[in-house]
């Protein structure tokens, strides 16, 4: 994704390469829709021509109904990007447990690999369907085909050499194995805390998906099926990591949102083998085949339609104010107030100023100015010190929210000194009353900024200070 951004932003222009980001996430989107609609295939690859459209159409809608999903690709993370390779993955699986081609099996490789590069949680994922594929492939036939334990293997290697590739590049960049945010966010905190921190953050999660998952599951006990086992082994490897890493700063769920479209698919042959199972009995010719106003031909699917969309709106059920338009989408407004920031520094400093911030993002890429991250992604100092569980950095159900519970102002305000600092204030931490004698707050073009006093970084002459 950042090879992605930047390819972009040395064609265009910061602003339009930003948009264009975003656009290439309805991109995503579409192509995410199309992938799951195939995969479908797959799992109702018994029905007839047309109750089979009836389920791809159905599931490429599914698909795009998942709002988180939608709101973090068309805002411009990867998660569009990694939803649409993990998919990609899983469809080339299902097509070489089928037809047995090569090509097909180096597909599951160069997707997945490419997954890993996007983000390094898919991996989870990529052991779940080399598990399926070894499964289809060697355990109907102990006595296996050396040919195909050869693809297998080599496909695997292939697979490991973007993880290896990675791993040796970060050591060459950095000087480190592992990235800077894996010390930042798994380390310090001890693993039972961090579980009890996972699990409160998943819980309004589970509670709001408890019906898609809880019947999702139901189609694998009542109608097994090794592809629907791997559908939902990915659903719930999903949220066992996000309990693991101990939760996430935004709950919009953006590392279980990827799993959506396979427990979709899911929750549609579920709805649909109830509807069958009903359709067959007396009193439901006798209520709903009375006097329809639809083909009698068509109420089943009327019904599954119908169940379907209970199941979507129970998962979108916190998103509707901004689905339906009557609120802004999450942090809207925060990102607006950033980008004017960064306008109005860009005119206000020179290319020697520093920018301290705690949304570590859009102001830094828009002034093009040196930027000190107080929460640490980009700090190799305060990613290894140890996590504020003092409850002082909570919420969403997390008493210490990873990624934000590690910060030391002391060291990053008092002793860095930046031109342009965003607030003093952070967890337990307050340097209010001490940033009065350093810095001097000043408002342009209707922009509150914290300027660093006398500092030669500042065009002091296009400012009036109180």
């Amino acid at each position: 994704m950042t090879l992605l951004m930047s390819l972009v932003t040395l064609v265009f222009d910061k602003s339009t390469a930003a948009l264009f980001i975003q656009i290439s996430g309805a991109g995503f989107m579409l192509a995410i829709a199309f992938v799951t609609m195939k995969i479908s295939d797959h799992i109702f690859h018994n029905e007839d021509c047309q109750r089979q459209s009836f389920f791809r159409a159905l599931s490429f809608f599914c698909a795009l109904s998942y709002y988180p999903l939608a709101y973090w690709s068309l805002m411009g993370m990867e998660t569009g990007l990694l939803t649409l390779l993990l998919l990609l993955g899983i469809l080339s699986a299902f097509n070489y447990t089928k037809s047995k081609k090569i090509s097909h099996l180096f597909l599951v490789s160069g997707f997945f690999g490419l997954a890993y590069l996007t983000r390094n949680d898919p991996v989870i994922f990529a052991i779940l369907v080399w598990a399926y594929i070894a499964w289809e492939t060697f355990i109907p036939t102990p006595i296996a085909n050396l040919k195909d334990f050869r693809q297998l293997f080599s496909t695997i290697i292939l697979y490991l050499m973007f993880v290896v590739g990675q791993l040796v590049f970060q050591y060459l960049y950095y000087g480190e194995m592992l990235p800077n945010t894996y010390t930042l966010k798994l380390t310090g905190m001890l693993l039972l805390a961090r579980i009890i921190n996972g699990f409160g953050f998943v819980r309004l999660f589970l509670i709001i998906s408890a019906f898609i998952l809880v019947l999702s599951s139901m189609e694998l006990v009542f109608d097994f099926q090794k592809r629907k086992l791997l559908l939902i082994s990915v659903v719930f490897s999903a949220i066992g990591y996000q309990v693991y890493v101990g939760g996430d700063p935004w709950n919009y769920w953006r590392i279980l949102s990827p799993s959506m479209p396979l427990l979709t698919v899911l929750f549609i042959s579920t709805t649909n083998a109830i509807v069958l199972a009903i359709s067959n009995t007396q009193a439901f010719r006798v209520y709903f085949l009375r006097n329809p106003i639809f083909p009698e031909k068509y109420i089943p699917q009327i019904l599954v339609v119908s169940l379907v969309l209970i199941g979507l709106l129970s998962a979108n059920v916190r998103f509707l104010p901004e689905i339906s338009l009557l609120r802004k989408p999450y942090t809207v407004e925060s990102n607006q107030g950033n980008v004017n920031t960064a306008i109005v520094l860009s005119q206000l400093t020179t290319s020697d100023a520093t920018v301290g911030v705690y949304w570590a993002g859009s102001i830094p890429y828009f002034t093009d100015r040196r930027a000190i991250d107080f929460l640490g992604k980009s700090d190799r100092y305060i990613a290894q010190l140890p996590p504020d569980v003092s409850g002082s950095v909570a919420w969403s159900g997390m008493n210490s929210v990873p990624g934000h519970n590690k910060y030391d102002l002391n060291y990053s305000i008092k002793t860095l000194e930046p031109t342009y600092v965003q607030g003093f204030t952070w967890g337990a931490q307050d340097l209010s009353q001490w940033a009065e004698t350093k810095y001097v707050n000043v408002e342009y073009a209707g922009v509150s900024l914290f300027l660093l006093k006398d500092s030669p970084a500042v065009l002091w002459n296009k400012i009036n200070v109180p």
